[in-house]
């Protein structure tokens, strides 16, 4: 099966394909192979945006206002304490600021000629990014297959790998997040899309029902939010007793 079909057929749902990755001698391969193509991809479509984009400092300038202004909407929703809403003031202040740095870095002098400068950095985001899926699929599959493992799973950790590599397929769609109101939309589909794709190959790795898997994909990302949560309050908590003693 070549990397294309595969792509389309994990794409689809098909079980077929996860059960042939598990048991493929070369199934790491595969999926390395698959995220090979998904990275480049994206990692090209948008370095060339981002090439475009530095020619017009202005957009990129509006373009980390957007993102800015998007954080700040979600802190706004998320927040629940006087200290939070001011925090909240203080970065919507900070916008001006923000934006005037941004141009202040973009009219820096460049140590190599403007069009090598613009070569480099269209390689090295195009080569990063399926060296970024690479990495965060693998914390996903080394703590899934942790999980399953404690929950009764029999499930080896190569087939793993390869299986939890189809999970990347449906990033494909980060190649068009350069677009702003295409980006949150697509980034959550991506995201639900290859949350589904590890959840069945958890499943025929390890021979688990659909509820088994979905617990053991869950079960250390789960934790590791409620820790963060916590962290963040501690840490909120002892910032506001540091301010009152002052």
């Amino acid at each position: 099966m070549s990397v294309i079909d595969t792509f389309n057929k994990t794409l689809m749902l098909n079980q077929s394909v996860f059960i042939e990755m598990r048991d493929a001698r070369d199934g790491v391969q595969r999926g390395l192979l698959l995220i090979l193509m998904v990275g480049l991809l994206v990692g090209a479509i948008q370095s060339i945006n981002g090439l475009i984009a530095s020619m017009n400092p202005e957009r990129v300038v509006q373009d980390i206002l957007t993102s800015y202004r998007q954080t700040i909407e979600q802190q706004r929703a998320a927040a629940t304490t006087p200290e939070q809403h001011e925090a909240i003031r203080i970065l919507e202040e900070s916008e001006t600021f923000i934006a005037d740095l941004v141009r202040d870095l973009l009219s820096l002098p460049s140590t190599l000629p403007r069009p090598v400068a613009l070569l480099l950095q269209v390689l090295g985001q195009t080569v990063s990014a399926p060296l970024s899926y690479l990495g965060d699929m693998l914390l996903a599959v080394v703590l899934t297959h942790v999980a399953a493992r404690q929950l009764g799973g029999q499930g080896g950790i190569r087939a793993m790998v390869a299986v939890g590599s189809l999970s990347v397929a449906p990033h494909a769609l980060d190649a068009l997040t350069f677009i702003p109101i295409l980006s949150f939309p697509l980034g959550v589909i991506a995201w639900g899309w290859g949350l589904i794709i590890l959840i069945n190959g958890t499943a025929v790795v390890h021979r688990f029902d659909t509820g088994r898997a979905t617990l053991a994909v869950l079960l250390y990302p789960s934790l590791l939010i409620v820790l963060g949560i916590l962290f963040s309050c501690l840490l909120i908590v002892l910032l506001t007793t540091l301010v009152a003693t002052v």
